[in-house]
């Protein structure tokens, strides 16, 4: 049964044809990051529907910014992992992919508690910083604090989830996900209904649901039986793996820190419109985060399958999986963006029924909903760059594409038209910038450690 649910599980990415098992690949991750937000949105239901404090569905939409921010370097690690792993895989490198699996466990838990003191000392000053309006802030510094507490079981899912993807499983970490995210929606619905709790409840029930993912992902490594199997009596930090995973997941991680720092610049723009501009915001937000979300799938099938591609030196499956995943991307973006902008009146009412906030709220997904698979691609050009190992590439043309391109309009075309509408279309106008410049940059680099991977390789014949 065991061996059974292993060939079912896990993907040969390094041979046979690539549409169907990236495919295959990619649909659990996208059921994962759906579910997810499934979740989220379930919390932001409860609170917008049933929680007597009518601040609390501001307080927590007004989070997510400040949020992404401290996770960002975290999640860029994991990153890191996902490329150092499969490379090892790839190779068949059989004592690295055992050191990167307990290299890996034992930095989550150090990084998960570091993130969360960080985040919990820091989070009510930058929330005053990002004009959180005065009804806001106590409910949004509440919640962030609790959040942050339970940093440690959000960067073990994330750390596990990453090991598990680089060797071909995308399937438990969906089920792992899924009986958290169970737990989540019990918990909102027990503390915010039953015992009348407000953002408090919807952030312990996030926590408490992280925790038990983590758990189960732990569990999962332990009772491996090959060279990924997690032994926690040699969880030890390798040099080399240690030294491999910042080269390629600390770039990430400060892309990640700084695309999210430009949002929270944005983020600040809309709070100073006022809280209809905040509540209008979030509903959009709740709706548009499923086209990311779906897109942002094909960004972890990318950098995996390009990885072990990359690492077993089969460059013409490199190429070939940038332009399978372009495809996807392009042709589900479209479709998705479309049905979203077509039943915007009645997917935002979901989350909030007021006419106002959903005229508002049309307004970013005609922008951004449209236009989502441009940011898609975005995501597949980054992910070919880490997986050869320029992560430090991809982050520079991120930060000057994106992060600075945002920051200027902000205080340059905002500034002189303060128009809702201007702040939207800053973000298809810098993924289109940014894109642009990472197809150029990887086409250009990849050609380069062709060429010197032939090198090599003649060297060593002669000798």
């Amino acid at each position: 049964m065991a061996v059974a649910l292993k060939k079912k599980s896990e993907i040969n990415m390094i041979e046979g044809s690539l549409l169907g098992k990236m495919i295959r690949y990619a649909l659990p991750l996208i059921c994962t990051n759906v579910l997810q937000l499934l979740y989220n949105s379930a919390d932001m239901f409860v609170i917008g529907n049933y929680c007597a404090d009518k601040t609390a569905f501001g307080s927590v939409g007004c989070t997510g910014s400040l949020i992404n921010l401290i996770l960002g370097l975290m999640i860029g690690l994991s990153s890191g992992i996902s490329v150092v792993l499969a490379h090892a895989i790839g190779s068949g490198n059989k004592n690295r992919i055992s050191k990167t699996v307990h290299t890996t466990v034992l930095l989550a838990i150090v990084m998960g508690a570091a993130v969360g003191i960080i985040g919990i000392l820091i989070s009510p000053g930058i929330l005053k910083i990002m004009n959180t309006p005065d009804e806001f802030i106590k409910g949004a510094t509440l919640y962030v604090r609790i959040y942050f507490a339970g940093t440690i079981g959000n960067a073990l899912f994330n750390f596990c989830s990453g090991l598990m993807r680089s060797r071909g499983d995308t399937l438990r970490p969906l089920i792992f996900s899924s009986v958290g995210g169970i737990v989540n929606i019990v918990l909102n619905l027990v503390f915010v209904i039953k015992f009348g709790m407000g953002v408090e409840g919807v952030a312990i029930a996030t926590i408490v649901s992280q925790a038990i993912s983590a758990l189960l992902s732990i569990i999962h490594l332990v009772r491996l039986q090959d060279d990924c199997r997690l032994n926690l009596k040699k969880l030890a930090i390798d040099r080399s793996v240690f030294s491999s995973l910042l080269t390629i997941g600390l770039p990430a991680g400060a892309q990640g820190m700084l695309f999210s720092l430009s949002n929270m610049i944005l983020q600040s723009s809309y709070n100073s419109l006022g809280p209809l501009y905040v509540d209008a915001n979030t509903a959009a937000m709740n709706v548009d985060g499923y086209i990311y979300n779906v897109l942002n799938a094909f960004y972890h099938v990318t950098l995996t399958f390009s990885s072990q591609n990359y690492g077993a030196k089969k460059y013409e499956r490199v190429w070939k999986v940038y332009w399978v995943s372009a495809s996807c991307v392009f042709a589900i973006g479209i479709t998705i963006g479309l049905v979203c902008f077509i039943f915007s009146d009645f997917l935002i009412g979901i989350f909030n029924s007021d006419p106002a906030v959903i005229e508002v709220a049309k307004i970013r997904l005609g922008v951004m909903g449209i236009s989502y698979f441009i940011c898609g691609l975005m995501e597949v050009g980054t992910a070919m760059l880490r997986s050869i190992g320029h992560s430090g590439t991809s982050a520079i043309i991120s930060l000057l594409g994106s992060c600075v391109l945002r920051i200027v309009w902000v205080y340059t075309v905002f500034k002189i038209f303060e128009d809702v509408l201007v702040l939207y279309l800053v973000y298809p106008v810098s993924w289109i910038v940014t894109f642009a410049a990472l197809a150029i940059f990887f086409r250009r680099r990849f050609r380069k450690e062709i060429a010197r991977h032939a090198e090599i390789a003649a060297e060593s014949r002669a000798e």
